[in-house]
């Protein structure tokens, strides 16, 4: 239970395709917003922002308050056991 609470030695390596895709979703986002000024990265946050929000509390509106769309078994019938 020791070792749990001892400082790690040597550094977490991420795999190189991680940091491939890391360093490439970075260059494509610095293209995009290249020319916005700060006014307009803010409304795009907050747009985003918003829209994942909604997007998120639409998700669990109706996960929680779905009317139930499951079928009623007409009748159940017995299985009878006798030779």
């Amino acid at each position: 239970m020791k070792s749990f609470f001892t400082r790690q030695t040597e550094p977490f390596v991420y795999h190189k395709y991680y940091l491939l895709l890391q360093k490439r979703w970075a260059e494509k986002m610095k293209s995009v917003t290249d020319g916005l000024s700060k006014t307009k990265l803010i409304w795009g946050l907050l747009f985003f922002t918003v829209l994942t929000s909604g997007y998120l509390i639409y998700n669990l509106y109706r996960t929680f308050y779905k009317q139930a769309e499951v079928s009623t078994a007409s009748k159940i019938k017995t299985i009878n056991l006798k030779n």
